[in-house]
């Protein structure tokens, strides 16, 4: 089934200064994930109709006008995402040739993919709303995305969330915070994961004996659990990784 996939705007007509005009409200730059939700109902309250004119009837002119790029963009994507970027299945990040047994497929593959949603979807994020210059490799930059995630697990709740001094969640992280710091913490985990002792060096058979092989297990079953407790924590947050 064909669906248009509409070709990112550099300049909506939604958020130009005619619309704030329409509008009667000025449209924010940039706003955290719930704060948007908030500005949305407050200026739909002030201005039904105005509202209605600069967000939906600008942009349903702005769809139509750029209908035939739109259509060339969608075949473009298809092409890219089939052949080029071939985002349709996880990447696993490990080297080819080698044999790998699914359970460390799936560990790889999954954090494998957040470190790219980091250090590419959201370092983006990050370099279109700072004026910090980033240095981008092969399209990633590990810097902005972490300069992002940080950002962002600051988010509190105020006013601009509805929320005023002296209500209970007053001052509380957002949801969007809270998501933040736990992508942090995940990709920091993989990140250092890689510096893990390796077992057979933290212990010798002329030393510990007949224990040898013992420890060597013990350790390594606790390295597994830890694997297994992160995934299942990635798992948990898998709704909130989305730019």
């Amino acid at each position: 089934m064909f669906k248009l996939n509409k070709r990112s705007r550099f300049n909506y007509w939604s958020c130009s200064k005619f619309a704030n005009w329409i509008r009667g409200i000025e449209k924010p730059f940039a706003l955290g994930l719930d704060e948007w939700g908030v500005w949305r109902k407050e200026s739909k309250q002030k201005h039904p109709f105005r509202y209605w004119v600069a967000e939906e009837l600008l942009d349903f002119l702005q769809d139509i006008v750029n209908l035939p790029i739109d259509i060339y963009h969608t075949i473009e994507i298809y092409v890219r995402n089939r052949f080029v970027d071939k985002i349709h299945y996880l990447r696993t990040g490990l080297k080819p040739g080698q044999y790998y047994d699914l359970d460390y497929r799936i560990l790889h593959g999954l954090f494998n993919e957040l470190t790219i949603y980091v250090e590419d979807e959201l370092a983006h994020l990050s370099k279109w709303k700072s004026e910090k210059k980033y240095k981008f490799v092969g399209g990633r930059c590990a810097e902005a995305g972490l300069d992002y995630l940080n950002w962002a697990g600051q988010l509190k709740m105020n006013e601009d969330y509805g929320v005023n001094p002296g209500e209970k969640d007053y001052g509380k992280p957002t949801a969007q915070a809270i998501f933040s710091q736990k992508i942090l913490e995940l990709y920091n985990w993989w990140k250092d994961r890689d510096y893990r002792n390796d077992p057979y060096s933290m212990f010798t058979k002329e030393k510990d004996g007949k224990s040898y092989y013992k420890k060597i297990a013990k350790i390594m079953d606790d390295y597994d659990k830890e694997d297994t407790k992160m995934l299942i924590e990635f798992i948990k947050i898998r709704t909130s990784l989305w730019t």
